[in-house]
């Protein structure tokens, strides 16, 4: 295991997230900028709904993807942090041993 190998991965999700979020906001921007173009009828009144509710609900998930990926990221970061962390403990263990055997 490296732990370096592990930080470095962490960090690079976390910055495809970064990336990924800002392209998503961008999109939803672009969105809304259309305005209503289904109208305000009847029919146009039925769709504007459903397309609020399906657009709200896509954003939603793409959001929960987001912060699953981020806090993968994380975890991976802190992983590579324990992995030292243990690896120093074993080494100094390991030293302790010997000096009590020598």
């Amino acid at each position: 295991m490296d732990p370096d190998s592990l930080r470095t991965s962490g960090q690079q999700l976390e910055a495809i997230t970064a990336r990924f979020s800002a392209e998503l906001s961008s999109f939803r921007t672009q969105l809304s900028s259309f305005g209503e173009p289904w109208g305000h009828d009847d029919i146009g009144s039925l769709i504007g709904v459903a397309h609020e509710e399906v657009s709200s609900y896509a954003f939603e998930c793409y959001q929960s993807a987001l912060d699953e990926i981020t806090f993968a990221g994380e975890d991976l970061g802190t992983m590579g942090d324990l992995y030292d962390t243990a690896e120093s403990a074993i080494t100094e263990r390991l030293a302790s041993l010997r000096n009590v055997l020598e």
